[in-house]
C-alpha cells in the first residue's frame, strides 16, 4: 500500500475538519429550528466529530509516511 506524505496527510485531514464543521453547523441549525419535532435524529450533535477524530488518527498513524529526519 502506498502511503500519503505529509502534504497530502495536511490536506485530507483540512478538509475533513471543514466537511464536519459544516455538518456539525447543520445539525445544530436543525435542532434550533425545530425540525427534529417528533423524532430523535440519527446523528447527535458530535457523532461526526468522534467519527472523524477516529479517521484522523488512523490517517495519521498509519497511513502517512514517517519523517525519517526526527
Amino acid at each position: 500500500m502506498k502511503k500519503f506524505n505529509q502534504m497530502e496527510s495536511n490536506l485530507i485531514v483540512d478538509s475533513l475538519n471543514y466537511y464536519v464543521a459544516n455538518l456539525e453547523a447543520e445539525i445544530k441549525a436543525m435542532e434550533e429550528d425545530g425540525k427534529t419535532k417528533g423524532y430523535s435524529p440519527i446523528w447527535a450533535p458530535g457523532f461526526y466529530t468522534m467519527f472523524a477524530n477516529e479517521l484522523i488518527d488512523k490517517i495519521q498513524k498509519d497511513m502517512t509516511k514517517k519523517d525519517k529526519w526526527k
